[in-house]
Formats: C-alpha cells, sequence, structure tokens
C-alpha cells in the first residue's frame, strides 16, 4: 500500500474513532479561535445556545479566550496607566507582567478584572535602561497617532544576551458598524552598534452594519537600526515605526479600492438571474487571490478610524 493510501485510511479512521463529544469540542474551539476582535463574548452565548452543554462550554472558555486575548495583544487598564495582555508577558496562573512599573497583575479573561498587584524584580542595566526609554517614546507616538492605542516594550532573553519585543495595538470598537484592531510586534536583540529588526502587522476588520464582511490582512517587515545610545535608539525606532505604519495603510488603501471595484464588477457580471446554482466559495476564492493577503472588501472609513 502506498504511503498517500495509508495516511488517508489513518485520517478517515482517526476521525471515525473521534466521539461525538470530541467533535462537538473541536468545532467549538475552532469557532471560538476565529472570533473577531471584541466578539468572543456574543460568540461565546451564541454557541452556548446551540451547544446545550454550559459544562463543556465553561471548562473550553477560559483556555480559549485567553488564547484570544493574548493574541490579539488585549488593553487593560492599571492604576499607573495602560498595559497589555500578550504571550511575552504572561507569567502562567492568569499573571501578567507590566515592565513599566514592575508590577505583576492577575487578570480575569472572561470578566476583564484585574486585581492582585505585586511588585517584581526586575535586572537594573543598561538594557533595561534602553527599554524603558524606547517604551516612553513609543507610548507617546502611540498617543499621538491612534484614537485608542497602547504599546509596550519587554525584554527577553538571558541577562547575557537580552533582545527586545515591541507590542503595539489599535483598536476601533463600534458594537453597532464594526470592530477593528490594528496590531504590529517588533522584535531585535540588544547587539550594539546596530541590529535587525523583524516586524509583523496584523489587522482584522469585521462590518457588520448593513453586510457581514470580514477583513484580515498581515505583512512582515525586515528593517536595521542604530544602537549608538538610548535616546539616539528612541527616535530612531520611533521614526521606523511611523514610516512602515505610513506604507502599510496607504497600500491598504490603495488595494482596497482596487479589489472594491474589481469584485463588484466581477459580481455583477456573474450573479445569477434565477435557479442557477452559484459557486461562491470557487468565485471568492479567485477575486480575493488577486491582492494578497485580502479576504474581503470594506470602506476607508473604517480603515481609517484605527489611527
Amino acid at each position: 500500500m502506498g504511503l498517500a493510501s495509508s495516511l488517508q485510511k489513518q485520517a478517515i479512521m482517526s476521525k471515525e474513532a473521534e466521539s461525538p463529544e470530541e467533535e462537538k469540542l473541536k468545532m467549538i474551539c475552532g469557532f471560538l479561535r476565529q472570533a473577531p476582535p471584541n466578539e468572543f463574548n456574543d460568540i461565546f452565548e451564541d454557541l452556548r445556545i446551540l451547544a446545550m452543554d454550559d459544562q463543556l462550554m465553561r471548562t473550553e472558555a477560559a483556555h480559549e479566550c485567553a488564547y484570544h486575548n493574548k493574541k490579539n495583544f488585549k488593553a487593560v487598564k492599571l492604576l499607573s496607566g495602560n498595559s497589555l495582555v500578550t504571550h511575552y508577558n504572561d507569567l502562567k496562573g492568569n499573571r501578567f507582567f507590566d515592565p513599566q512599573s514592575t508590577f505583576s497583575f492577575r487578570y480575569d479573561h472572561l470578566t476583564g478584572r484585574t486585581d492582585k498587584f505585586l511588585l517584581q524584580g526586575t535586572i537594573g542595566d543598561d538594557a533595561e535602561l534602553w527599554r524603558s526609554t524606547l517604551n516612553v517614546a513609543l507610548q507617546t507616538y502611540v498617543k499621538n497617532h491612534f484614537s485608542s492605542g497602547t504599546c509596550c516594550v519587554f525584554r527577553r532573553g538571558l541577562k547575557s544576551n537580552p533582545y527586545f519585543v515591541v507590542c503595539l495595538e489599535g483598536h476601533q470598537f463600534q458594537t453597532s458598524e464594526f470592530n477593528g484592531l490594528w496590531t504590529s510586534e517588533w522584535t531585535f536583540a540588544f547587539t550594539p552598534p546596530t541590529t535587525e529588526v523583524t516586524g509583523n502587522y496584523q489587522l482584522q476588520i469585521h462590518y457588520f452594519s448593513k453586510a457581514n464582511w470580514h477583513l484580515a490582512v498581515d505583512k512582515t517587515v525586515q528593517r536595521s537600526v542604530s544602537l549608538i545610545n538610548r535616546v539616539q535608539l528612541a527616535m530612531a525606532f520611533t521614526q521606523l515605526v511611523e514610516e512602515e505604519d505610513n506604507e502599510f495603510q496607504m497600500g491598504l488603501e490603495e488595494n482596497l479600492q482596487e479589489l472594491s471595484v474589481d469584485l463588484w464588477k466581477t459580481l455583477r457580471r456573474r450573479i445569477p438571474i434565477t435557479r442557477t446554482l452559484m459557486g461562491w466559495d470557487n468565485l471568492l476564492s479567485k477575486e480575493s487571490a488577486k491582492v494578497k493577503g485580502f479576504e474581503s472588501s470594506v470602506s476607508l472609513s473604517m480603515l481609517k478610524a484605527l489611527s
């Protein structure tokens, strides 16, 4: 028997071996992980009604909600200001570390409450001073460019070989029209006099006022930056982020305009009149392939509202 046939047979047997409960659980987790920003609770409630199994839903909700919040850089309000819930400041046990205040806090993913603040020790070396200075500069940038945004710079790695992770989020939640989330993540090693920077953008928009449109876009960036002193790094890195933000947004606007015109022209030509089977999946996959990374078309006003 060939390898392909053997693997196919094993997959079929594995699927058949799944119990109804396991299959239900897999479907629930799949839907929860696809929840758009700010809509996890709504989807959870809908699934709870459909599943008719409160115990199963309660068991999985906390885990999936934690994954959802950390993946989307959930912004939280602390006594000292705003911070983020991410994989990079996760201390386990639903505790997270805020590098600027040097306090850790417990976060309830389902209710959104923060409590049980504890002072944490930090490494008081040059790398920490550079991290703190960069954090302050980027917080100012976010405040000036995002209507609702938060930024944190996390230090990772060993004391002798540290690296920084910058997490930035901007959101616009309009519960009657759309929800939008812009995140960017930047990673670079602390290796003066220069270092390589890797950035990744994630944009998610769900428009549901007069239609049901989902937009998901990602982009990877590779740049280099000098590390002469901490003030210079703060200024240079902030300028780098601003340049890439502007380029990303201008590219989005251009592609959205082109996609909107081309897609609707194609749909007007191909929409059936009566009693005709429409291959929507095939059609939309071909059209979305014209603009890499875009799943649908949304109005530019929603995109501009994020910044």
